[in-house]
Parts: structure tokens; C-alpha cells; sequence
């Protein structure tokens, strides 16, 4: 994490403090490689991708690179200097950021937001056509939603009302994911809830009070996803997209970037389907390493403790922290909001030369162990992964939400923002106040506002962008002045008879690409 200007490279060598070297991972060599040969593919088809996504991908590779700009920071006590490159901060599967998201939404609900009280995780699986439509259109995205978290909070207060509990009050946090464990993108609600209610004051300026609820048991989740099936199946016959048969009528209408990059379409809908969809592997599965809507019948189905499922939707209420496991919650919170991709478990296949494994976190019940993936392959599964742009991907709702008038009553520290503060406090100017330094510290356990040497604080001297002062700071202390190189884009040589003029039916007017 820091250089200092006057230690020699064995010193750098043995520094406690290091910048974290992403051109030394799998994911970034794989992607450093294959990114222009990737895009220009796309572009050969006619249908590139969109702007948002490449910029996730250049981006990423520019993340915690010195060469693309950083900040000075010396000691005020010593004569210690040190350097911090800069991260992407982007949204889609950059490992460190997201990592450092994860910990920074963490730290903020559990500090500032959810009060010490028990709490249960619902899950809501939808069915895999249903998945494609969610993932491009962010309307029936949010209207899906509104449905599971309408039922949730109904159902906490029908069952308080049915111990005599007078105006009840639910809520609670969703976390919207879109990767599954093996790369494929599936659009699921994670949705944390308080287990009881808030009960309404009976002055508006009087105290609002939690009333403990008993845990649903297993009929009660099988009602809540039957309801919510059955709701958002009404929604899409209204919608036209389904008929009474359940048939398919038509496709929802697709959010603009779906529809002006075909190929942005198909990374999303072969990725669902856990198939691949370009190069010479496309239309066919994702390769295993290792040994329709209402069909399932008309009554929910109990598949294990506190888990149902019908007509394709799923349902999981198992996972509950009590009132004083302040650390249990964190961690649950962390898995609410944890990363789409893990880069340790990204290795070269050592059966399959040039290829890639992507290891599960367990295995599946077929036996399948990890994924292998060609480097393009791999490259298509981020680019799924992407977010569309201008969407939520946490939504508070019930007595949590931005708008209820009963949250700075509920709330133990509502006039905290998401972020880590600077000491001096917020600036209600600012729309976020964050010190990166101290997500640094909570995500990598490396404070980079601390001395190394002596202890104490390190101040920001300068924020280099200048190339030129760049290339002279990395030479002046040792590094190489060039960033890790992308390699260009690969093209297949296309063979002639000797005295053929070379035609577009030959290639020389749309290149083909490996």
C-alpha cells in the first residue's frame, strides 16, 4: 500500500504495507488479455457492447494502478512518504471495491441503522424465465419487490394483530444480488427483517416500542411465497406477458441498453440459462468440472425447515441472529452484500491448458466441483454481471425507508450517512461523506492514515494525475513507469490460394476474430 521515496527495492520487498499488485491475479491477466479481442468481436457482429460495461472492464484494470495516478501522503511526525494508487469504485465485479462495499454497508447498518434487536434473512428465488425478465426491465425489477416486501410486512402484522398487538409497524433491508456461486447471473432478493414489530406511539412525539415475534413456522412460509407467486403471476398476466395456461405471451419490454446492444441481451439470457453464448462453445452448457411457471403443482411445496417453494419462486427463512450477536449480524449483513466475484477462487486449469476453473463454494448435488471457462467465455459471464446503470441495489422499506415518519424514532443513529466519516463529521453538503482509508483498514486490515514508522497520522500532500510526474515518481522509487500492457485485439489469418484476390467473403471486409 506504501512506497516510501527513500527505501531501496529490498526494503519495498519487506514493507508491511504494499499495494495489493491486481496485474499479479488470474482475473486480471485473463481480462488484460482478452479485453479489446472481446469487444472488437462484438463489434464485428454489429451489435458492440454497451458503454457502461467496457467502462466497468477499463476501469477495472486501471484499479490500484500507480501508473493511472495516486495520492501522496506523508507523516506529520517523521519524514515517511508513501504513495496509494486509486480504486475503480465501480459497481460490477472488481473484487477490492466490491469487497470494500461490502464492508462499508456492513459497518453503517449495524453501527448507525438496525437497532439491537433479533433478526431473520428471507430469501426470494424466482423462476429462470422470470430471472431474464427482472434482469432487463428495472420496473418489474421493482415491482417484484414490491410484492415480496408487501407480503412480508403483511404477514408480520397479521401475526402481531393476532396476539393483540395494536398498529403494528414492520420493515426492513433488501439486498438485491445477481451472481450466483458459478458466475451465472441470477437476480434473487435478500431481504433482512427485524423478528416482531415496531408498535405505533400513541402521541406522535412518544417512544416507539419492539414487540418480539415467535419465528414463522413452515406453513407460514409456504403462505408468504404462495402469495407471492400468486401476485406476481397476476401481474404478468395483466401485463399480457403470461397466459392463463401459464404459457409465454410475450417478452416485457427491455430497459434501453438491452435493446440498443443485442449482444449485452444475450450475454444476460445465455448466462441465466447457465450456457454460453458467443464463440465457437455458443448455445451449449457451461462446462462442469466433478462427478416454466406453474408446473410444481398447486400447493407449496416444504422443502426443508423454513423453506418452500411453488410454481418455480423459493422461499428461505432459515437463518436467524439473535438480539446480542452483534458480530453474527455483521457477518450475515456482509454475506447480504458480499461480492459477485471471488478472485482466489479463480485458477488456471491445470487439466485444461489455457483454460480456466471457477470453483464453487460447495459442491453441487451432482458432484460439480467448479466451472471451466475459456478466457472469452469468462469475459462474457462478467459482462453479464454488470448492472445496468442507474439501479438500486439496496432498498430500505417499512419503518426503515427514507420517507416513514417513524424512522428517526427506530433508527439508533439516523442522522449518520453510508460511509465512513473524516473526524471533523459530515458536511451536509456532501452527498456522501466517505474516508476510503478507513474502508481500506476494515476490508484489507491495512490503516493507510497511520505511519507505519512512528504511528502517527498521515496527511495527503498532493493527488498526482500527471503522467509525466507519474512516470518520474515510479522511476524515482524503483517501479517501472509503464502500466501492465492489454493486449490488443487477435485476429485469424485467412488463407488464399496463391493469385486469389482476397474478398469481404474472405474476410478482408469483416475480420474474423479468435
Amino acid at each position: 500500500m506504501f512506497f516510501s521515496a527513500s527505501m531501496d527495492a529490498k526494503q519495498l520487498k519487506t514493507s508491511s504495507y504494499r499495494r495489493r499488485s491486481p496485474e499479479r491475479t488470474v482475473l486480471y491477466k485473463t481480462i488484460a488479455d482478452n479485453l479489446e479481442t472481446f469487444i472488437a468481436q462484438r463489434e464485428a457482429d454489429g451489435r458492440g457492447l454497451p458503454r457502461h460495461v467496457i467502462e466497468e472492464f477499463r476501469a477495472y484494470l486501471k484499479c490500484g494502478q500507480l501508473h493511472y495516478g495516486f495520492m501522496r501522503i506523508c507523516c506529520t511526525s517523521c519524514d515517511f512518504e508513501g504513495v496509494v494508487a486509486y480504486s475503480c469504485k465501480k459497481r460490477g465485479f472488481c473484487p477490492s471495491c466490491a469487497g470494500k462495499r461490502m464492508v462499508e454497508s456492513a459497518e453503517h447498518l449495524t453501527e448507525n441503522i438496525l437497532p439491537q434487536l433479533s433478526y431473520r434473512q428471507y430469501v426470494l428465488s424466482v423462476p429462470i424465465s422470470l430471472r431474464y425478465w427482472i434482469a432487463t426491465n428495472k420496473e418489474l425489477t421493482t415491482k417484484i419487490h414490491s410484492i415480496f416486501k408487501t407480503v412480508l410486512m403483511s404477514q408480520f402484522e397479521d401475526r402481531a394483530k393476532e396476539l393483540g398487538t395494536f398498529k403494528p409497524l414492520a420493515g426492513g433491508i433488501t439486498f438485491i444480488q445477481r451472481a450466483g456461486s458459478a458466475l451465472q447471473l441470477n437476480v434473487h432478493f435478500h431481504t433482512l427483517c427485524p423478528e416482531g414489530v415496531f408498535v405505533e406511539p400513541a402521541k406522535t412525539d412518544g417512544p416507539v416500542r419492539f414487540e418480539q415475534l415467535p419465528p414463522p413456522s413452515d406453513e407460514q412460509v409456504g403462505t408468504m411465497v404462495e402469495k407471492v407467486a400468486e401476485r406476481v403471476i397476476k401481474l404478468l398476466r395483466k401485463r399480457g406477458y403470461l397466459k392463463e395456461e401459464a404459457d409465454e405471451v410475450e417478452i416485457p419490454p427491455l430497459d434501453e441498453s438491452f435493446n440498443e446492444h443485442p449482444c449485452y441481451r444475450d450475454a444476460v439470457a445465455a448466462s441465466i440459462r447457465g450456457l454460453i453464448a458467443f464463440g465457437p462453445n455458443a448455445g451449449q452448457k457451461v462446462r462442469k468440472i466433478g462427478s416454466g411457471f406453474g408446473f410444481e403443482g398447486e400447493s407449496p411445496m416444504i422443502k426443508g425447515p423454513k423453506c418452500a417453494t411453488i410454481h418455480g419462486f423459493s422461499l428461505h427463512a432459515g437463518t436467524h441472529v439473535g438480539k446480542h450477536q452483534h458480530d453474527k449480524l455483521k457477518m450475515l449483513v456482509r454475506y447480504l452484500a458480499r461480492p459477485p466475484v471471488a478472485g482466489t477462487r479463480l485458477t488456471e486449469s491445470s487439466s485444461h491448458p489455457g483454460e480456466l476453473e471457477y470453483s464453487l463454494k460447495q459442491p453441487w448435488n451432482d458432484g460439480t466441483t467448479a466451472i471451466l471457462l475459456s478466457p472469452l467465455e469468462l469475459l462474457e459471464k462478467l459482462a453479464a454481471l454488470v448492472p445496468p446503470s442507474k439501479t438500486h441495489q439496496i432498498r430500505h422499506f417499512g419503518v426503515f425507508g427514507s420517507h416513514s415518519q417513524w424512522r428517526s424514532k427506530v433508527v439508533p443513529k439516523p442522522e449518520k450517512r453510508k460511509g465512513f466519516a473524516p473526524d471533523s463529521g459530515y458536511d451536509p453538503k456532501k452527498v456522501k461523506n466517505t474516508l476510503w482509508a478507513r474502508m481500506l483498514s476494515k476490508t484489507f486490515g491495512v490503516d493507510v492514515s497511520v505511519c507505519p514508522e512512528c504511528g502517527a497520522e498521515m496527511k495527503v500532500v498532493a493527488m498526482v494525475h500527471d503522467q509525466m510526474q507519474i512516470a518520474r515518481y515510479l522511476r524515482h522509487i524503483g517501479l517501472d513507469a509503464h502500466p501492465p500492457p492489454v493486449a490488443p485485439p487477435r485476429y485469424d489469418q485467412q488463407e488464399l490460394e496463391f493469385g486469389e484476390a482476397p474478398t469481404a467473403e474472405d474476410g478482408q471486409d469483416q475480420p474474423q476474430y479468435d
